[in-house]
C-alpha cells in the first residue's frame, strides 16, 4: 500500500498518529536519514533506524 493510499484510510483527527509534512525539497531527496524510535516494549529501549536506498 503507497502512502497516498494509506493517508486516505486514516483520520489523523482521531488518531495521535501524526499525519507527516510536507515533502522533502529536492535537494534533500535521496539523502540517508535515520529515525531513534522509544519502544516501551516488556524493557524500555530505543531503535536506531537507518535509510538505505529510499
Amino acid at each position: 500500500m503507497g502512502l497516498k493510499e494509506y493517508k486516505k484510510k486514516r483520520n489523523f483527527i482521531v488518531t495521535a498518529e501524526p499525519a507527516g509534512g510536507k515533502p522533502l525539497p529536492k535537494r534533500l531527496e535521496g539523502a540517508s536519514r535515520f529515525v531513534i524510535q522509544k519502544h516501551a516494549a516488556t524493557r524500555l529501549h530505543y531503535d536506531f533506524r537507518l535509510q538505505m536506498e529510499g
